[in-house]
């Protein structure tokens, strides 16, 4: 069984992965807000919730992404509100304008209630389709996407919907009537709250009519339902919104929108090497754009500008993906460009080290005759870590916890290099072991080769 493990092509050791009964799954990322730049926060729900889809889809789920941006509501209103206020005109923002221009309003409507008052007043007005409103909205909209979009193309972050809260809007006042109908929702004191005996009760509108991130979510339910009737839904957003989910699922199912599986897939925060949130210099958040091109002059200065550039999504891929999920790390940006220890410019060469003895002896395909005797014990070692792809993979995903895979792929790595250090590889006096060798080879290759397109590493 272990010789025949040994020459799997690259599709029959997914097909050991692969589970008899596939599925249909939503991925909801809970993306940026507009008007706020996407910073190193956004890289945990970024890489996780990837992998998760990739691990899924490659064990033949039918997997949807979406980013679900935070495109509606208190923050798009206040950033209206104090253009209006200021004499911004909206048509002559630009990107950098928005980011500086949110925080300042969030932090004015904080301290004065007559503008708040406007900010809630001019939020009910785009809630019920205001012309000006609405075409103000879409300008700076538009303007935050393109720059989103861009820099998770940068990243090699791909989605397969592109929707915000706003898509679900006009889905809202059915939705509300049908409650109040139903009888699963009450007035109080105006507000709309749920029936359920919740403690505390679950707040479905505003007394102002406005929405929440609850009315949203529940009316997006209802419109992946109808478009799409997956079997499950995993949201990889933070812990800190862990009672958020709990009070939407158990919405979701008291009000009968969908009898589907519901999942929060939490994580833990990124912070510096002195365990404090991870800021720039001058102690504003960091910029994932910003940390993306600190990494890429590291490693720019000893690699060519492509190589630099994959190994620089590598080290934000790896690096965030080898911590447990559950748990915040320390974000170490020259620990983790290092050649060396659990750091993805480590596996990366291995990765080359083998293809180059492989192109050395212009060998791809699995060799026939091998001799499957006189094992080295650094040999032995890799073979067994070998054969234990297909359980690490299947925790991982059972789990939905990316690390064992990570965890997996440095140790496949330390194995083959071990290996390589104790054997000739090449060894012409007795081709029988030489052939076995190179067959190790490329089942590592090809293994190494699924986790980074699992993990999303190139």
């Amino acid at each position: 069984e272990i010789i025949k493990y040994l020459q799997k092509s690259k599709n029959e050791i997914i097909k050991t992965i692969q589970e008899e009964t596939p599925k249909k799954y939503i991925f909801d990322y809970g993306g940026p807000n507009i008007g706020k730049s996407m910073h190193v926060g956004h890289l945990r729900p970024l890489n996780i919730g990837r992998a998760l889809y990739n691990m899924y889809k490659i064990s033949g789920n039918e997997c949807i992404s979406d980013i679900h941006l935070g495109d509606w509501g208190i923050p798009i209103s206040q950033i209206l509100t104090f253009c209006y206020e200021n004499n911004h005109k909206i048509e002559d923002l630009i990107v950098e304008d928005l980011q500086n221009i949110y925080p300042e309003a969030s932090k004015y409507s904080s301290e004065n209630q007559e503008f708040k008052n406007k900010v809630n007043e001019n939020l009910s007005k785009l809630n019920n389709g205001d012309k000006k409103l609405l075409s103000d909205w879409k300008i700076a909209s538009e303007l935050t996407i393109q720059n989103i979009k861009k820099i998770l193309h940068e990243l090699d972050h791909r989605f397969d919907l592109f929707y915000g809260e706003s898509t679900v809007v006009g889905l809202i006042p059915e939705m509300v009537e049908d409650l109040k109908k139903n009888n699963f929702v009450r007035s109080d004191d105006g507000a709309l709250v749920s029936n359920e005996n919740t403690d505390p009760p679950i707040l479905i509108l505003k007394s102002d009519g406005t929405y929440l991130y609850m009315t949203t979510d529940l009316a997006t339910v209802l419109d992946r339902e109808k478009q799409f009737s997956p079997d499950g839904y995993f949201y990889i957003v933070d812990n800190r919104q862990s009672e958020h989910f709990k009070q939407l699922f158990s919405s979701i199912k008291y009000f009968q929108f969908s009898n589907s599986s519901f999942e929060h897939i939490g994580f833990g925060t990124i912070n510096d090497t002195e365990g404090k949130p991870f800021k720039t210099r001058q102690g504003d958040v960091y910029p994932l754009e910003s940390l993306r091109e600190d990494i890429y002059k590291i490693l720019n200065k000893k690699n060519s500008d492509t190589n630099a550039e994959i190994l620089t999504n590598s080290v934000l891929v790896y690096s965030d993906l080898v911590f447990d999920r559950h748990s915040n790390y320390k974000f170490d940006i020259n620990k983790f460009t290092n050649t060396e220890g659990k750091t993805a410019i480590y596996i990366q060469y291995t990765k080359v080290r083998i293809e180059s003895v492989l192109r050395n002896i212009n060998q791809d395909q699995y060799a026939e005759n091998f001799d499957d005797e006189q094992l080295n014990t650094s040999e032995e070692n890799l073979i067994m870590t070998i054969l234990k792809f297909s359980e690490i993979f299947n925790r991982s995903k059972n789990l939905k916890e990316p690390h064992h895979l990570a965890e997996y792929l440095y140790e496949l790595c330390q194995k083959f290099n071990s290996f390589y250090k104790d054997v000739k590889i090449l060894d012409n006096k007795n081709m029988h072991i030489q052939n076995r060798r190179v067959n190790v080879l490329i089942i590592t290759i090809n293994i190494l080769e699924i986790i980074f397109e699992v993990l999303g590493m190139k």
